[in-house]
This record gives structure tokens, sequence and C-alpha cells, in this order.
């Protein structure tokens, strides 16, 4: 139930969040922050929205509702992604299976109902194996997640993870790096909700810098 009422204020967010942002101009320092050396993106053509986030995070999961009705309105110029943070053994479980179920092509199936177990029934997924006998609800074979959470091209990925991570430079989750260049975090926004309007506000930002640089 908390879940679906945290979907509908979402919604409302995500219809006033871009006209509240364009009203108002948020400042560098205080609001969010630039990065001193901004990130090489994998796609240049459209503008990148990373959330860093852990499923150990009770914040997260409180902001996941919210992020996921925000994400839809967001223009066609831009994209959106998740980083996996990697801070201690728990939180480096929770990466590698994220990004495992990526790789699988199952993160729509599964990712709320990670988070759900892990902050509504409370249990303890903090090892590849509590993970697996999990996901067999979800029709995922252990073998196959074993194979592939173990694999070459899913280590590659999170050392990729850990690395734009410690690149954010962010002391805590969840917190958005608008196109490589920005970060803004709840203790800066104000709130994790607010955060979203900071976000549309870099957003615009950013159209603007790319256009004026055509």
């Amino acid at each position: 139930m908390k879940f679906f009422a945290l979907i509908l204020a979402g919604l409302s967010l995500s219809i006033t969040s871009l006209a509240q942002a364009e009203s108002f101009a948020f400042e560098e320092g205080t609001h969010y922050v630039e990065l001193e050396v901004p990130l090489k993106l994998r796609n240049n053509d459209k503008i990148q929205v990373a959330e860093y986030f852990s499923y150990g995070c009770p914040h997260c999961y409180d902001f996941e509702p919210l992020i996921s009705a925000w994400k839809q309105q967001l223009g066609d110029d831009v994209e959106f992604i998740r980083t996996p943070a990697v801070w201690n053994r728990d939180y480096q479980v929770f990466a590698q299976t994220y990004v495992t179920l990526e790789a699988m092509g199952l993160l729509e199936e599964t990712h709320l109902g990670i988070f759900n177990a892990i902050h509504e029934e409370r249990r303890r997924l903090n090892t590849p194996q509590l993970m697996a006998e999990f996901l067999v609800g979800y029709g995922v074979p252990p073998e196959d997640f074993a194979r592939t959470y173990n694999s070459f091209g899913v280590r590659a990925a999170l050392q990729q993870a850990d690395s734009a991570g410690r690149s954010y430079r962010s002391k805590g989750v969840p917190a958005l790096v608008i196109n490589g260049r920005y970060r803004t975090e709840g203790g800066l926004a104000g709130s994790n909700a607010n955060m979203l309007r900071v976000a549309d506000f870099l957003i615009n930002k950013e159209r603007q810098r790319l256009a004026a640089a055509e």
C-alpha cells in the first residue's frame, strides 16, 4: 500500500517538477555540485541521467517509486541508467546481482521484488547463494544465475560501476548524476523528491549548453 501511495505522489511530482524547475534557479554548490572532471559517457547523442543506488539502501527503496514515475516523463533526448554502489561486501553482492540481471534481461521482472524482499520482508539476500535461492521464485535457474554472476562480462561491468561511483564522489545514495557533469543528492536538494526538481533543472541546463555548442 505504501509503495502505491508513493507512486501516486511520484506521478504528481513528475507533472509539476519541470515547470517548477524552469521557474526556480537552483545554485551550484548549494543544490548540486559540478564534477571536477566530467565523465566520458557511452552515448553522446543523449543527455544521461545516472541514478547511483543500492538495493541495500532504505532511502533508495523509498526513492524508487518517485524516480520510476519521474523517468517516464523524460524527453526522448534523455537516457536513464542506474549505477549500483559497491561500498562493502553486502553492497557488492547487490551490485553484482543488478549487473547480472541486467545481462540476463531480467531487471524489469525482478528489480522491485528484490527491493521489497530486503526492506519489506526483511530477507537477507547478502550472498550470491541467498540471492540465487530468492530468484528461483522468479523463474531464474540457480545455475544460470551463478554462471552469469561469475562471468567475465559481469565482473568487468561491476568494475566499471565501481569506477563510475568513485568518479561521482558521492557520500551517499541515492544520488543523481546529470550527463556526467553534475551531481545532486537529497542532502543538497533538501529532500529526495526535490532532487528530481534539481535534476530537471540540470537537464534543461545541459540542453541549453549543447544547443549553444552546435
